[in-house]
């Protein structure tokens, strides 16, 4: 599974970067799910905690979790 921990700057570099499918936010928690598709990289699936920071999920374009 290639789930990546990722510092705020480089989260909001992949989301500016990509096209954003969607996005919700998790009421009261701070915690953003972003889902979007980046030039180069694919699907991705973006965790952000309220400092910014979070995790980067890779998805396979069958759609399963990319393996590492």
């Amino acid at each position: 599974m290639r789930l990546i921990d990722a510092e705020a700057a480089i989260l909001a570099d992949l989301a500016d970067e990509s096209d954003v499918v969607g996005e919700k936010g998790l009421s009261g928690s701070g915690v953003t799910v972003v889902a979007a598709r980046h030039p180069t990289l694919g699907r991705l699936v973006i965790v952000r905690l309220p400092n910014g920071s979070g995790v980067l999920v890779e998805i396979d374009e069958s759609g399963n979790i990319a393996q590492s």
